[in-house]
């Protein structure tokens, strides 16, 4: 039995069924999957951690939009280091969801002013985000966050006619902060949680997979399009003028497009 050792420093078993889970979510064909999965299998020792489990799938993968997507969760951790890019990234999210929303509003409360991640409405019903964003996958969201985001609604729900608080983060949450947020009305949307609607679901499910997924753009040419408060594959689908924002040859922009088609599309071979 070969133990591996995860982000936050626990120790579990290998699990086959994991690593083949992690890459079918991807949408990757269950054939490649064995195949990966053979292939990490064989790199495998005793107190492997996760991270090179990850890295040896994603060498396997190559340079396909399959390893775009298994890449996920390191994808929305490229958003950072601030947590601006993430706030409109929960907004979409939550537009698909049929919600209307506003990102970075300030609101005066009854003791203090609060800038709110994101104000959502739907059908009569006005929730205020707090979206805790991580740029590690071992950071859980803590009790405090929950409580903090309590005494925040609080202080401006009356004034502004709000009805829940949720708190979204691209980890986990403790059980604290879960039992707290459960205690006081609170909805929390963490990484896998609630179980097949956690935001990893959501993306999958709107196909609203980041830029910082695609592997034909750059590290600065990523942050250029985040800094404009494009976040998605799906708006270079839309619209690839917004390319333009790169000042880079035309090829290169048709490169671009074709890759994040496949992935809006949920292909994952050229």
């Amino acid at each position: 039995m070969v133990d591996v050792i995860k982000a936050n420093g626990v120790i579990e078993p290998f699990s086959d069924e994991k690593v083949r889970g992690s890459i079918l979510r991807a949408g990757i064909k269950k054939e490649l999957a064995d195949e990966v999965l053979g292939h990490v299998k064989g790199k495998l020792y005793n107190n492997i951690p996760t991270s090179e489990i990850y890295t040896h799938i994603t060498e396997y993968l190559g340079a396909t939009p399959g390893k775009a997507k298994y890449s996920l969760k390191r994808a929305i951790m490229e958003l950072g280091p601030t947590g601006y890019p993430f706030e409109d990234f929960i907004s979409e999210i939550l537009k698909m969801e049929g919600y209307k929303t506003e990102v970075g509003s300030i609101l005066t409360g009854k003791c203090v002013q609060h800038e709110v991640d994101v104000i959502a409405e739907k059908n009569g019903k006005k929730i205020m985000v707090e979206a805790k964003f991580h740029n590690d996958v071992g950071i859980k969201t803590e009790l405090h966050v929950s409580m903090y985001t309590k005494a925040r609604f609080d202080d401006v729900s009356d004034r502004y006619g709000l009805d829940q608080a949720w708190i979204v983060t691209n980890t986990k949450v403790s059980i604290d902060a879960l039992s707290f947020a459960k205690c006081s009305g609170m909805k929390i949307l963490s990484w896998s949680y609630p179980e097949n609607e956690g935001l990893r679901d959501l993306v999958e499910k709107w196909k609203l997979h980041p830029v910082t997924a695609l592997l034909t753009l750059s590290q600065s040419q990523k942050q250029i399009l985040l800094e404009n408060r494009v976040v998605l594959c799906k708006n270079i689908c839309e619209n690839s003028s917004i390319l333009d924002l790169l000042n880079i040859p035309h090829n290169k922009k048709e490169e671009i497009v074709n890759e994040a088609k496949l992935i809006c599309n949920g292909q994952n071979h050229p």
